[in-house]
């Protein structure tokens, strides 16, 4: 499995638990979460995008 699909299953992973959480404070702590493993999924993918050799 690559990289940027496990920080995408880790933010789905979060976003299941903001979803199902009760209090205003967790939720909004695993929503960042969330928010936090996307933009590292991103991130990874634009790195292996720029390291690839050009055709």
């Amino acid at each position: 499995m690559s990289k940027a699909k496990e920080l995408q299953e880790k933010a789905e992973m979060f976003e299941r638990r903001a979803e199902s959480a009760t209090d205003p404070i967790s939720q909004r702590h695993y929503k960042e979460m969330a928010a936090h493993y996307r933009s590292l999924a991103v991130e990874h993918l634009d790195v292996i995008k720029r390291d690839e050799p050009a055709h």
